[in-house]
This record gives C-alpha cells, structure tokens and sequence, in this order.
C-alpha cells in the first residue's frame, strides 16, 4: 500500500535529485487521503524500512519495474488502426504505408509516454547516469537496464511486424535489436525534451503521398522514419499476403 502510494506521489511530483520528494508525511497523506488508513512513522521505520532513504529506493524500484504496458497498447491500438490504410500494391505504395505506420504510433506513444511511468523512467536513467559513480544502490541501474531491455524487445516485435507486413526487411549486416536499441534512444531524448520544452516540439505539417491529406509528423516519427531508410530494405522475396 506505501509502495503504491510512493509511486504516485512520485509520478505526480517528478525527479529532484531522486525520490527526495517521495516523502513519508506525502505518502502517509496519500494513503489516509485514498484509504482512509492512518499510517505513522512508528509502524514504519525499522520494521519494514530501516529509513526514508530505503523507502524512496524500494519505491524508485517500483516505478523501474514498470513495463509500460500502457503505452504499449496505445502504441499497437495506433499501428493496428493505421493498418486501415495502408496500400501494398507497389513499391512505392508500401514504403508510403510503412511511414504512415511509423506516423500514427509514434505520435501515439508520445502521447501515452506524457502521462505515464515511462517518463520518470526516462529521467531516472538521466539522473543515474549522471550520478553513476554516487548512486550507493546498483539495484537501482540493474532495474533500469532490466525493463529497459525489455521494453526494447517487445518494441522490435511491433517494428518486425510492420516491416514484413509491407514486404520490407532488415539489412542483412544490421540487426533488429540494433534498430530498436537506437530507436528506443531517440524516444527517450524526444520524451525527454518535451517534458521540459513542449511548444518546441509542435508537430511538423507534410503531405501524405496517398491522398494528398496534410498531416501532423511528430519529430519522434520524423527521425525514426528517417532510420528505417538505413536499418531496412525493400526484400526482394515479399509477396502479398493472401489474406
């Protein structure tokens, strides 16, 4: 119960330096404001955490161990129903859909990864690795790295999707994995920046070359757009799905 409400009161405040904000007295008013159970220092320290400190790493581990599922559905709900207009009758067609695809989602995380764990995780690695050598708790990079690696891969499964699904493929001397881990990167840096600066990253206006319809690209989706064209290739032994 005084995880769950650490948590919140940590995605509700934000990163300082930590979880410094994640205080006792926060929490304990967020427990009684929720459950209407009084909670006292008493009853916490040294029985369950010898300290505040243990309690905020124990709550920062919480946050970590989410594995954005919400904003992994967000994001597939968004690719599935970009599906609807995608075209796989020619060359150009198809490359056209796959950046439609890479439109739609990307714009769709962005918007879920405002309001969601993700973002503190995001600032959590910033503020470890910037700290690297004072963090007294590796717990605390091991669970970063752990649901890090994790979300990579189940975002490579989306991306291996999209591509076979349009008759694309990744280079042979490249790696899916290495197309996520750099997509991933650059998710972060934009998650990031727009945290602090949100009208710099007002999305851009283009053409899609489908229908002639101006539509929003966010610069989330511009750029990885943009390294799907280094990662990946038409492959040559696609064809259409008889479905």
């Amino acid at each position: 119960m005084l995880i769950s409400a650490g948590r919140t009161v940590l995605l509700e405040e934000g990163l300082t330096l930590g979880a410094e904000r994640v205080t006792f007295k926060r929490v304990f008013d967020e427990v009684e404001r929720t459950t209407g159970a009084r909670v006292t220092h008493a009853a916490v320290i040294d029985r369950i955490w010898r300290n505040q400190e243990e309690f905020q790493v124990d709550v920062l581990l919480a946050v970590l161990a989410d594995e954005g599922t919400e904003e992994v559905e967000i994001t597939e709900q968004a690719f599935t129903a970009a599906l609807a207009l995608a075209d796989f009758s020619t060359p150009s067609s198809r490359r056209a859909s796959l950046a439609e695809l890479i439109r739609i989602s990307t714009a769709a995380f962005v918007e879920a990864a405002q309001r969601s764990a993700v973002s503190i995780q995001f600032a959590l690695g910033t503020y470890l690795a910037a700290s690297r050598t004072a963090v007294p708790d590796e717990r605390l990079i091991d669970a970063f790295r752990r649901t890090n690696d994790e979300l990579t891969e189940r975002y490579a499964e989306i991306y291996q999707v999209g591509l076979d699904l349009v008759g694309w493929r990744v280079k042979p001397e490249l790696s899916m994995h290495d197309a996520a881990v750099a997509f991933s990167a650059y998710a972060e840096g934009i998650v990031m920046r727009q945290l602090v600066d949100h009208d710099e990253f007002a999305p851009v206006k283009q053409i899609r070359p489908a229908d002639g319809a101006l539509v929003d690209w966010t610069l989330l989706g511009i750029g990885i757009n943009a390294m799907v064209g280094f990662f990946a290739e038409p492959d040559p032994a696609w064809a259409p799905s008889a479905g």
